[in-house]
């Protein structure tokens, strides 16, 4: 997997408009998967990062302008974010990128072996969490 991560990032840095950490592609991909706005807190609750660890990646996708910040109208204190236009491109560019990383990378193996390398991946990931 570290292999995998590694030819990732340098398809990133050599293909993308704009570079992103792998921890800020997440946090985009999870606020651009939500069909509602999503709220600060309840990101950092997902994603198992703490929450000056979200505010600080918010802040640079943020100054990308790959994210807005709206406040909520009942409580001033409770931030909305939304993904922009901008957001929405660099998110197909890099999905893009990913999808033709992944096709590269299967070649040559069968379906069956593909399933079976997730359900082995579903599993030690289950393991993972128990510990």
């Amino acid at each position: 997997m570290r292999e995998v991560v590694r030819v990732l990032k340098k398809r990133i840095a050599e293909q993308a408009d704009i570079k992103l950490t792998i921890e800020q592609i997440g946090l985009l991909l999870v606020i651009f998967m939500h069909k509602e706005e999503v709220i600060q807190q309840e990101l950092a609750c997902s994603m198992g990062k703490d929450k000056s660890a979200i505010l600080r990646t918010i802040d640079m996708i943020e100054a990308k302008e790959l994210v807005k910040r709206v406040s909520d109208t009942t409580d001033r204190r409770k931030k909305y974010l939304m993904i922009t236009k901008k957001g929405e491109r660099v998110i197909e560019q890099y999905m893009k990128i990913e999808e033709e990383m992944t096709t590269k990378i299967q070649i040559g193996l069968t379906e069956e072996e593909i399933t079976i390398f997730y359900k082995v991946v579903d599993h030690i990931k289950a393991n993972a969490k128990t510990l």
